[in-house]
């Protein structure tokens, strides 16, 4: 029951206009993508359906559970310099003792060759005032010490500390450092209460 009742949920989602319907006639698939159940509480980057026009049966051959990001869609701040927008999207527990922040960087003006800080440049304070500047960098793809940002074109990078005091509760202060190499730019956006995301 739970499954015709999860196929019927599909199907009206697909028809309705919430997900993207794609219908092969030589398989009988039903692919959808970006696909929402139960108000949003679970979410499939894709599910496909088997249908079998003549028995009336349809079959589920595949749904891929969209992994649940901790950061918020929604920039909780924004910093801008020289061209350099920066939004950050919360700091959440991401391990024992680790917090990540993660920022999403654009170049509004023009392409720009970018420097992300890195260990011992970017730091954070947590409400008990521990400063913390032991950090790795990481993004969707691996940069180098020159990042070119391609104008208007976002880029998600995430700062990850280390040995975080477990009574910390919120940072009082997270100062990503970026450099923009062709004009000698420092960019220290100062991001302050920032509740950790549990």
């Amino acid at each position: 029951m739970k499954k015709t009742f999860f196929i019927l949920i599909l199907v009206m989602i697909s028809s309705s206009g919430f997900a993207d319907v794609n219908f092969s006639s030589g398989t009988g698939n039903l692919v959808m993508r970006d696909v929402s159940i139960d108000d949003g509480l679970a979410r499939y980057d894709s599910v496909t359906l088997n249908m079998n026009m003549a028995t009336g049966k349809f079959t589920i051959v595949q749904a891929s559970e969209r992994a649940i990001s901790p950061f918020l869609e929604t920039p909780i701040d924004t910093f801008t310099k020289d061209g350099l927008k920066i939004d950050l999207h919360g700091c959440a527990e991401t391990g024992r003792d680790e917090i990540t922040c993660m920022t999403k960087v654009i170049s509004a003006v023009k392409d720009e060759s970018v420097i992300i800080g890195g260990m011992f440049l970017s730091q954070m304070f947590d409400n008990l005032g521990r400063l913390y500047n032991d950090v790795t960098t990481t993004t969707v793809k691996k940069l180098g010490l020159y990042n070119t940002l391609i104008q208007g074109i976002p880029v998600e990078i995430k700062f990850t500390y280390k040995n975080i005091d477990p009574a910390a509760t919120s940072i009082s202060l997270f100062k990503p450092y970026f450099a923009i190499s062709t004009a000698i730019t420092t960019i220290e956006p100062e991001f302050r209460d920032i509740l950790i995301i549990k």
